[in-house]
Formats: C-alpha cells, structure tokens, sequence
C-alpha cells in the first residue's frame, strides 16, 4: 500500500504560489469595486448617463461576481492543499513512530 501513496517532500510549496494570486486577485477586486464606485458617481442621470449605465452596470457587475467566485475557489484550494500537506506530514511521522517500535 505505501508504494501507491506518494507524497511530495514539497507538498505545501506547490501551494505556496497560490496565496499571490489570492491575492492578486484581492487587489484586483478592491480596484474593480474603486472603478465601479467612479461609474456610479461619474455618469450622471440624463439621458447619456442612463445609457451608459445601461452598458456599463450589468458586465462590471458580472466581473465582480466571477472575481469573488474565482477568488472563493482559489481560497479553497490553497487551504485544502495545506491541510493535505499536514495530514501526509503527519501521517508519515506516525508510520515513523509506529515502526520504531518494531
């Protein structure tokens, strides 16, 4: 059995690149929402305005839902990957201890 479970000695800095993009991805977001913020303010009501709210509210409205999704998930693998980490690192010392009484 323990010829098919393998674990890489650098397990947790394979998820380690993924905390930059979380956040990254924060960053992005907190633009996003700074850019949303200049558009509601900016446009104005009459008629021009409406219209460009009309073009512009919806798709930025969609971008931030599919950042928090995308950042959401993101947030989930990292954390998964670290736990996997220290359920194999712990696994191994145990199987460690457990033979040393052999």
């Amino acid at each position: 059995m323990a010829d098919d479970l393998k674990v890489l000695s650098d397990l947790k800095n394979k998820f380690a690149h993924y905390d930059d993009y979380q956040r990254c991805l924060t960053d992005l977001s907190r633009a996003i929402i700074q850019i949303n913020k200049i558009n509601k303010e900016s446009a104005g009501q009459d008629e021009i305005g409406k219209t460009y709210h009309q073009q512009v509210d919806k798709p930025t409205v969609s971008l931030t839902e599919t950042l928090d999704y995308v950042n959401k998930r993101l947030g989930l693998v990292v954390d998964a990957g670290h736990k996997t980490a220290d359920i194999m690192a712990n696994a191994d010392e145990e199987a460690g201890n457990q033979s040393n009484g052999f």
